[in-house]
């Protein structure tokens, strides 16, 4: 796994001048550098491509701020570098790490919601242990769940519009595609209660983990969209079946079955529910859309 860090940011004395963290976060996100002192511990392990989730210390903060990508290791500013960056007292760093793919969130993530979710957190009453220090280094899992997070409001404020598009892939979404990934698979999940759209079937492991799959009805392979209404829950049967093409759904929702397959056995658990409706998920808004519909009948052949 690749390495991750935890930058944080809190309210500072900078020359005779207050500031609160989110005023140096937004200078610093705006300089694209983030600096180091020579106090802070780990610097010199920053390399050039880790991930970074910016969080707010203090009685005003503890929430995660936004992310970016390091495009430098740890090193040394000269003297035209310090000038281009040092805009009065405010920002006189030396030493530090220059940033891209920067995401300044919206609406910040509180940390608390993710306690629990978070493996660096070790024990949850003593949580604030965990997250001292001025960069922490933590897993790729933890950075996933935290920009989860903020992926999946981004994924519900996309599914809420009028008329979906069936693409929305963007540079940003790169980025964080991981992260994107495993929110819209859990929410879609969530709305089926883990439960498969056309056969009905609810079952899990030893462990609780649902056998259920979150499939995106027009491929994640040609750019789907990662509206959730271009999401259904379905086993790993009839997920196989949907991605081969085997059926799709029309746009009342009743199931199509492939004429190759009609009467023969081998088939059964998929042609007996030919024209049977799916299962809807437990918000009405976020049924599979009939864009999405249309696009899987027509790549698989059906009118």
């Amino acid at each position: 796994m690749a390495d991750c860090w935890i930058f944080t940011v809190k309210d500072d004395k900078i020359g005779k001048r207050k500031k609160k963290g989110t005023e140096i976060y937004k200078k610093r996100m705006s300089d694209a550098f983030w600096g180091l002192g020579e106090s802070v511990a780990n610097r010199s392990r920053v390399k050039m491509g880790n991930r970074v989730v910016f969080y707010l210390a203090g009685v005003d903060g503890q929430k995660f701020l936004g992310t970016c990508t390091l495009v430098s290791a740890f090193h040394r500013l000269g003297k035209q570098e310090r000038e281009k960056l040092a805009h009065g007292p405010f920002f006189q760093a030396t030493h530090g790490v220059n940033l891209s793919d920067i995401e300044v969130w919206d609406s910040p993530k509180p940390i608390h919601p993710l306690l629990k979710r978070l493996g660096i957190i070790k024990d949850v009453n003593k949580w604030g242990c965990y997250i001292q220090g001025s960069i922490i280094r933590t897993s790729e899992d933890d950075y996933n769940t935290i920009v989860s997070a903020h992926e999946l409001e981004e994924i519900i404020k996309l599914s809420d519009m009028g008329e979906p598009n069936l693409t929305d892939e963007s540079h940003r979404i790169t980025v964080n595609r991981k992260a994107r990934d495993s929110a819209f698979k859990e929410e879609i999940r969530k709305l089926y209660n883990c439960s498969c759209a056309v056969c009905g079937k609810k079952r899990f492991t030893n462990s609780n983990f649902p056998e259920v799959e979150s499939a995106h009805i027009y491929s994640k392979r040609k750019d789907g969209s990662d509206d959730l209404r271009n999401g259904i829950a379905l086993c790993k049967l009839h997920h196989w079946a949907f991605d081969g093409g085997l059926f799709s759904i029309r746009d009342d929702y009743s199931i199509a079955v492939e004429n190759r397959i009609k009467g023969d056995d081998n088939y059964e658990e998929i042609s007996s529910f030919e024209n049977k409706k799916i299962r809807f998920p437990d918000r009405k808004e976020f049924r599979p859309h009939p864009i999405f519909l249309r696009e899987h009948g027509k790549i698989h052949g059906f009118k």
